[in-house]
């Protein structure tokens, strides 16, 4: 059986895919959870305007990074409360326990702009707990993705954690060595084969390499490269792994689609 997960696609999705991950905040941990499917529907035309809020909240005593359980269900309730009357689309949160700080962030109509200010103020004059708002035109979705969406290796780090989970389901722990295939796409043939010719001296192997039609709204086809190599699943490992897999991409032009891998 193998895994084959991809967070984000080409086109238009409407369904929501929240991912949850741990990223940085000035220097401290901060815990994302993201809608990485709003990515694909960027620029937001239907959507254009960004609220983000940003609420107080304490920090769990016994670990000043974490946030106790009903802290977490004071975060879900005002995101809940907030959805309803902003009718738009909630697309992620940050919990920054350290600086006693979450934020929340919702796209809404442009027809919604005017009044969420108001309903805001309204909602927040009499809270006993510390809160700021803003609201902008951000129809490419700069504040989601600087404060929310993943960067490549976080990305990565998802997606191995997602397939992990899945090979424990059926009782392999990942730390038997197992082949693992790893695929990419390219702008031409010739930059596959010089790819998977570097990749070998760190022992890829040559798996299969064929032609992909070219995707909407362009002419030319791409060309996905499958590479194998034995490795553990490990997560720190693969951490190391795919960091070399991006940088060696991006040298040409080349995106790193995924990995996949059986029960053993």
């Amino acid at each position: 059986m193998s895994f084959f997960d991809a967070l984000t696609g080409s086109g238009t999705n409407t369904d929501s895919n929240f991912v949850d991950y741990t990223g940085s905040f000035a220097g401290q941990p901060v815990l994302i959870s993201c809608d990485t499917n709003f990515a694909g529907e960027l620029p937001c035309r239907a959507i254009p305007y960004c609220v983000k809020i940003q609420i107080q909240v304490y920090p769990d005593p016994s670990d000043p990074d974490l946030i106790s359980d009903a802290e977490r269900n004071h975060i879900t309730t005002v995101r809940s409360i907030l959805g309803q009357h902003l009718d738009g689309r909630f697309v992620g949160s940050g919990i920054v326990a350290s600086a006693n700080m979450a934020f929340l962030i919702f796209y809404i109509p442009e027809r919604k702009q005017k009044n969420a200010g108001k309903m805001l103020e309204e909602s927040f004059s009499n809270a006993f707990r510390h809160t700021e708002y803003t609201i902008q035109y951000d129809p490419e979705g700069s504040q989601y993705m600087e404060f929310l969406f993943p960067n490549a290796i976080q990305l990565k780090q998802v997606e191995n954690g997602k397939i992990l989970r899945k090979l424990r389901g059926y009782g392999d722990d990942g730390s038997e060595p197992r082949p693992i295939k790893f695929h990419f796409v390219f702008p031409n043939r010739k930059a596959a084969l010089e790819f998977s010719a570097v990749a070998s001296e760190k022992g890829f192997e040559y798996e299969d390499l064929f032609q992909e039609p070219a995707p909407e709204g362009m002419v030319l086809p791409r060309y996905h490269l499958v590479l194998n190599r034995v490795l553990p699943f490990n997560l720190e490992l693969l951490d190391l792994v795919d960091e070399y897999l991006l940088d060696l991409s991006a040298a040409y032009d080349a995106t790193y689609r995924s990995l996949e891998t059986d029960v053993v």
